[in-house]
């Protein structure tokens, strides 16, 4: 048992270590290419930090864990929402969604679109019986990829239209010291080591599930969800710290609908029937708590209040209370119910 999480913390760390270069080298991308930080944060790193995401998913799905591979997808959304508490809170006085633009309200509809697909899908399948597939890929899945395709191609097509950010510059020592060339290198080690330490994650949260009996539902929305988001809980520290706030809350919602495409990855490579169909109906106790701290958080981006509390956003300590009270009935069902 000890074998088993010694590995899983040193993957976490080279998690860890790679993220932490994430941030820095999308800011120099975004600065040199003209891109802006909103399309790269919500496109380039949150591809990026995602593919632990990714990978963990397809893996599940391969060895014929369909719960372990949507809770990760929905527990690292909510876990993400969660992050942008404690960036609020390290970014110093004054709320955090004062600083970033309005252009992530759609990427943030985006996100909440795509998970309510996902629940009515499982709403679908287990109470009305209703099974429609394609090659052994459910219905669902492909209507969940066209969307993200569709929302990216919005997503883009309203940058072009809306250049904000386009001139916004972090601290100049950290943004010059490696040039375009290297930064798109460094970039892609960075993301080559995330993908390769994400692997391992699945089969051992596998195992800690079987010898401590937890629920999969429990492991893959909490342990295996806060491990793989590991990638954009540095990325996003890292993003504050050099004053990149559009990249950090761009990776969020960009992440998040990465996320919910992933679904249709793992699905692909799920063989013992259709993933969201084969899929426990707790999921949707996650799901829902991603969207409500998802509006709550749109919901400041919008009103865009000044008032805070102990140096934090109201929306953000609002969202924080949802996650752990969400993190508390999902702990509280994976012990006790068998759905």
């Amino acid at each position: 048992m000890a074998q088993i999480w010694f590995t899983f913390i040193v993957m976490a760390f080279f998690i860890i270590v790679a993220g932490s270069y994430i941030s820095l080298f999308g800011e120099i991308i975004a600065d040199k290419s003209g891109l802006g930080q909103v399309f790269i944060g919500v496109v380039l790193i949150s591809l990026a930090t995602s593919l632990p995401e990714l990978v963990t998913s397809i893996t599940s799905a391969v060895v014929g864990a369909p719960d372990i591979a949507v809770g990760n997808a929905f527990g690292s959304n909510t876990f993400n929402l969660a992050m942008l508490s404690l960036a609020d809170l390290l970014q110093g006085h004054g709320p955090l969604l004062l600083r970033v633009n309005y252009s992530h309200i759609i990427t943030g509809l985006l996100g909440v679109l795509l998970s309510a697909l996902v629940v009515f899908s499982l709403i679908v399948s287990h109470f009305m019986n209703i099974h429609l597939s394609i090659f052994g890929i459910g219905i669902d899945s492909i209507v969940l990829l066209l969307s993200y395709l569709g929302g990216m191609i919005l997503i883009f097509k309203y940058d072009k239209k809306n250049p904000l950010d386009k001139q916004h510059k972090s601290k100049k020592d950290k943004v010059h010291k490696y040039s375009y060339k290297n930064a798109l290198i460094g970039f892609a080690v960075a993301a080559i080591v995330i993908l390769f330490s994400g692997i391992s994650l699945t089969t051992t949260a596998e195992e800690i599930a079987l010898l401590t009996g937890i629920d999969q539902s429990f492991i893959g929305s909490i342990l295996v969800a806060a491990a793989t988001s590991l990638p954009e809980l540095v990325a996003i520290i890292a993003a504050v710290k050099i004053n990149a706030y559009n990249l950090a809350v761009g990776n969020v919602f960009g992440s998040n609908i990465v996320n919910m495409a992933v679904i249709f990855f793992a699905d692909l490579f799920y063989q013992q029937g259709v993933l969201l169909v084969d899929a426990k109906i707790i999921h949707i106790v996650t799901a829902v708590v991603g969207i409500i701290m998802s509006t709550i958080i749109l919901i400041g981006l919008f009103y865009r209040s000044r008032r805070s509390f102990l140096f934090m956003g109201w929306d953000a300590i609002l969202a924080a209370v949802v996650y752990i009270f969400g993190v508390y009935i999902l702990f509280r069902l994976g012990l006790n119910v068998i759905i």
